[in-house]
């Protein structure tokens, strides 16, 4: 998981997060929350059934 995707969760904000197989070490964290406001999808068309 990206780091930046954390503070966003902390402001009460929705974060959705795509992997992508090249990340920069400093960008990741050692493990993905489970949260209700985080989303981890393939593909970004996968978002729409999230938000219909």
């Amino acid at each position: 998981m990206r780091s930046d995707i954390v503070p966003v969760l902390e402001l009460g904000a929705y974060a959705a997060h795509i992997p992508y197989h090249m990340t920069w070490a400093h960008e990741q964290l050692p493990y993905t929350p489970e949260h209700e406001r985080f989303l981890e999808l393939e593909c970004i068309s996968d978002i729409l059934e999230h938000l219909l």
